[in-house]
């Protein structure tokens, strides 16, 4: 009898945990962040719906369905928009531009698995193609114009420990994003940290080599634009602005500089408008 009654307060209490877990996982869906973030979530997207949130670290990230493509959205906690991924689903939706791109480069017989939009704040958006040939995966990336700028192996399922050391040190307050291991054996990390994406590149042996973001004409230094203003540099319009940390303890400003019926070129200049050398 005393097993019975044990046997019926266990089943009474795994209820109460049950029923404990489930008001959690609605308390989960109900969530909402800060007014501010929602104002500018809905002034960013006014078509989103089947809104969803949660916090990631210091930010919040939104799901959600537009244009009948699954998305996610990154916050900052006072509202700056960080990135968006889209999920296209398919090549048939990609812009002719990179459809084009993608055949006439060396991976057109491959097959397209899947096709995503990225954008980040300060920085051109990218379309994602992760495509696979036999037992090859890989994800290769086009900018808008159709150029093939990146390509990765499949995306890597934890990071080594030296790594996440790392980049908890350095970058406490960081969520990890996106993490890729290129075919040369770097490992890139893209972490949102400071409300900026920032890739993080390590070497084969996963030692850090660099760290760097995009900035704005407006964030750099005058002395460093006035470099852009020489004989060999005037002809060209900026292209890309990074800001990157080295390994070896030198910043510096890197600019790709495009003109057209020319290739792009690039150029290093440290912050106090020294042309960095190769």
């Amino acid at each position: 009898m005393r097993g019975k009654i044990l046997m019926a307060a266990l089943w009474v209490a795994s209820l109460f945990v049950f029923a404990a877990c489930h008001d959690d996982d609605d308390n989960d869906k109900d969530y909402k962040p800060h007014d501010s973030v929602t104002a500018a979530f809905t002034a960013k997207f006014p078509n989103a719906t089947a809104v969803t949130w949660e916090t990631k670290g210091v930010y919040e990230k939104a799901e959600f369905r537009e244009s009948g493509w699954e998305c996610e959205a990154w916050f900052s906690k006072d509202g700056q928009w960080v990135m968006t991924e889209k999920d296209m689903v398919s090549y048939a939706n990609l812009p002719a531009k990179v459809k084009d791109g993608f055949a006439g480069s060396v991976y057109s017989s491959w097959k397209v698995e899947d096709v995503d939009y990225i954008d980040r704040m300060n920085t051109p958006p990218l379309y994602r193609l992760e495509i696979e040939n036999a037992n090859s995966e890989m994800y290769i990336y086009f900018n808008e114009d159709g150029e093939l700028v990146k390509q990765s192996e499949e995306n890597a399922e934890t990071l080594p420990v030296s790594v996440n050391s790392f980049i908890s040190q350095n970058y406490p307050k960081a969520v990890v994003v996106n993490d890729e291991r290129w075919q040369d054996g770097i490992l890139e990390v893209d972490i949102i940290d400071e409300n900026l994406v920032k890739e993080v590149l390590f070497d084969r042996n996963n030692n850090w080599m660099k760290t760097s973001w995009s900035v704005l004409e407006a964030n750099v230094p005058q002395v460093v634009l006035d470099v852009l203003k020489g004989e060999a540099y005037n002809s060209f319009s900026i292209g890309s602005i990074h800001f990157i940390q080295y390994a070896s303890g030198e910043n510096v400003y890197r600019f790709v500089l495009t003109k057209p019926h020319t290739m792009n070129i690039s150029v290093e200049i440290y912050p106090d408008g020294t042309i960095a050398l190769d």
